[in-house]
């Protein structure tokens, strides 16, 4: 009856130029009620998934309605050398590429197309000096070496990263290419792993990432201090290896993440090179007064104190099925005065060291507040169960360091001043670090930065080209280093 009266005063109102039976009026009239319930439900459904669709409130027009994005219909002009109906052919485009700290493409609805890639870039650009105070060093197996003074300009680290999630937003990847033009200027795949979300404060990653200790080593290299790490840092850290590890957050104050993997320093090395022995590490801090954020400067100038205290400990077992022939994994640890542990006559004449244990244990604090920030970390290694292919006159050694930094801002969020101490001690040597050096951002934010610094060395057991610090440097060291990144 309803559809009626309606056919009735549409034919009142608009006599039709060619009529139609009434009842052929009537079926139409139903025909539409039936489109436009169809179409209704449609967009009810859309307006009920506003997360899948991003409800936000219109900055600054001064009202209340909400902006619903919608995916975009583009047409698409039709070929003419092709069969196509006239006016194109009309395609949706599921995703939208924005920046967020990155590039990313990113879908419109994630459970339809539960894809989504970001990407991320920087480069440090860096000049470094060596006034060297000394000629030569001498390690503990008698063997002498130069010490160089060095002026030179190099690309320290520029990379790529790739990240997001595929297949659900709970499966998210992670990739980092890395070139440097101190390590034969190849880019390689420095991290890379696969990670399934079991829930939002936990997610298991597999693949090759840092080993979790130490925890300057575990923030990245763009958020240090001065130009790079602590000389103490460096020299106790682990590296990178493949595995298993777990992630997560107890509550909102705690992170953890612990590790099973092929070892203490294993990045870029053949498997058959890679010892047969596990390695376990364990990591976690604690924020006590809120989140303490990536920064170890306070460029935010914190109204309130902030405190992160933490932890780290590796296990790590290097063996070999012969005494005497040393893994490639073994050849990262050294002795305070700079000799390689593995290195033939390292412990005693004519000996060479193949199987030794690891316990490493760390402690880390930090504070900022109103742009004055501080952190220091405390190492301690064991090497237990020391073997080679002849009598040793140990069996154990104890090695100990720590760093403390600080620093302030003179101009808010423009220029900050900094100064460092490190040392690492042990029964064969102690070595000293002393550094001073500031940062200035010239844009308002932290993604470009300037910075200098000045880093007296009292010997050094460390040889590791991104800090410019080489073993047996004694002396004076200056560097400069442009950071930009996306």
């Amino acid at each position: 009856m309803f559809c009626c009266a309606r056919a009735e005063k549409a034919l009142a109102q608009y006599p039709l130029a060619h009529p139609v039976g009434y009842g052929e009026l009537v079926a139409r009239l139903e025909r539409q009620e039936r489109e436009l319930y169809a179409i209704r439900r449609q967009l009810d459904a859309q307006m009920e998934n506003r997360a899948a669709y991003g409800v936000s409130q219109t900055p600054g027009c001064g009202c209340d309605e909400p902006v619903w994005r919608l995916p975009a219909v583009a047409e698409v002009p039709p070929d003419p050398s092709c069969a196509s109906p006239a006016g194109g052919d009309a395609h949706v485009l599921h995703y939208q590429v924005v920046y967020d700290r990155g590039f990313v493409l990113r879908p419109l609805d994630p459970r339809k197309h539960p894809f989504e890639l970001k990407v991320n870039g920087r480069i440090q650009f860096r000049h470094a000096g060596f006034d060297r105070d000394v000629e030569s060093w001498t390690d503990n197996a008698g063997v002498t070496e130069e010490v160089r003074s060095r002026n030179n300009f190099d690309i320290e680290r520029a990379r790529l990263v790739f990240s997001g999630y595929a297949l659900s937003p709970r499966s998210t990847y992670y990739m980092q290419l890395d070139g440097d033009t101190d390590d034969g200027e190849v880019v390689e795949f420095l991290d890379y792993w696969w990670a399934w979300e079991f829930s939002e404060p936990f997610q298991v990653q597999v693949g090759k990432r840092k080993v979790p200790a130490v925890r300057q080593w575990v923030l990245s290299s763009r958020n240090t201090r001065l130009v790079d790490r602590p000389m103490a840092n460096d020299f106790f850290r682990p590296d990178r290896t493949t595995g298993i590890f777990l992630v997560g957050d107890l509550g909102e104050a705690v992170h953890y993440e612990m590790m099973a993997g092929n070892g203490y320093s294993t990045a870029n090395l053949p498997l058959s090179q890679v010892g047969n022995q596990f390695t376990f590490a364990a990591t976690s801090y604690w924020d006590p007064l809120g989140e303490y954020g990536r920064l170890l400067i306070d460029y935010d100038a914190t109204d309130r104190p902030l405190l992160r205290i933490g932890h780290s400990a590796v296990f790590s077992a290097q063996d070999d099925a012969e005494l005497g022939v040393p893994t490639g994994e073994a050849d990262f640890l050294r002795l305070t005065d700079g000799t390689i542990l593995i290195d033939t006559g390292a412990l005693a004449p004519g000996v060479t060291v193949s199987e030794f244990d690891i316990f490493f244990y760390g402690v880390d604090l930090a504070a900022k507040w109103g742009g004055f920030s501080i952190n220091a970390e405390i190492f301690l290694r064991w090497l237990e169960d020391i073997r080679g292919d002849g009598a040793l006159p140990l069996d154990a050694l104890f090695q100990k360091g720590f760093y403390v930094e600080g620093g302030t801002f003179v101009v808010a969020r423009k220029l900050d001043v900094n100064v460092r101490y490190s040392q690492v001690s042990g029964l064969f040597g102690d070595s000293s670090e002393y550094a001073a050096g500031f940062n200035w951002f010239p844009l308002d934010s932290d993604r470009l930065k300037f910075t200098f610094d000045v880093t007296l060395l009292d010997g050094s057991p460390l040889d590791n080209t991104s800090s410019d610090i080489l073993v047996g440097d004694d002396g004076t060291l200056y560097r400069a280093q442009l950071q930009a990144e996306f």
